[in-house]
């Protein structure tokens, strides 16, 4: 069978809503064109979706690496490697409001503000690393920083939920602000 026929059948199991079989077509077509570029592409969006972020980042970078002239192979690739970090960050996040040790927690915090601060670069567009730069920000003191994240958030489309937690958050930092010493 030809990668081609491969990949209809891929689609198709994507319209049923069955990415599980997807996959597997994607990979028979993968066997087939391992160097096919657009290939890699498509299998990384159904793994992405199907919440296989490892596998999605691998085959995002071998899809930017085949076909370098596709810039669209390549900001999905960023994309996914700022979910990455955002992920990694909150973990620190989250982390450190559970411990008890400042030196550690501050280290956590700050590693966490270089992840996001890399995550909002290579996806622009991503509300969750700007809150949640916002977020370790407040941690770390710096409360400006914070709001300008917030606002950053708040100029990428959103729902009225996500607006509604941008403005509670807004409130909560301009809050810090004024029981800060200037």
């Amino acid at each position: 069978m030809k990668a081609k026929e491969y990949l209809k059948k891929a689609y198709r199991s994507i319209y049923e809503n069955d990415f599980e079989q997807a996959l597997q077509w994607f990979e028979q077509a993968l066997i087939i064109e391992p160097d096919n570029g657009d290939i890699h592409y498509r299998y990384s969006i159904t793994c992405a979706r199907s919440n296989r972020l490892e596998k999605a980042i691998t085959h995002a970078r071998l899809a930017s690496a085949l076909a370098s002239s596709q810039e669209e192979y390549k900001i999905h690739y960023d994309r996914l490697q700022s979910k990455e970090l955002t992920l990694m960050a909150k973990k620190l996040v989250e982390e450190h409001s559970e411990s008890d040790d400042a030196k550690a927690d501050l280290n956590a915090i700050q590693s966490a503000e270089r992840l996001l601060t890399r995550a909002a670069l290579l996806d622009p567009l991503s509300i969750e690393a700007q809150v949640w730069l916002a977020l370790a920000y407040i941690e770390l003191g710096r409360y400006h920083d914070a709001l300008s994240s917030v606002r950053e958030a708040s100029t990428l489309p959103q729902d009225d939920s996500i607006a509604k937690q941008l403005l509670e958050l807004k409130q909560r930092i301009t809050k810090y602000l004024d029981q800060s010493p200037s």
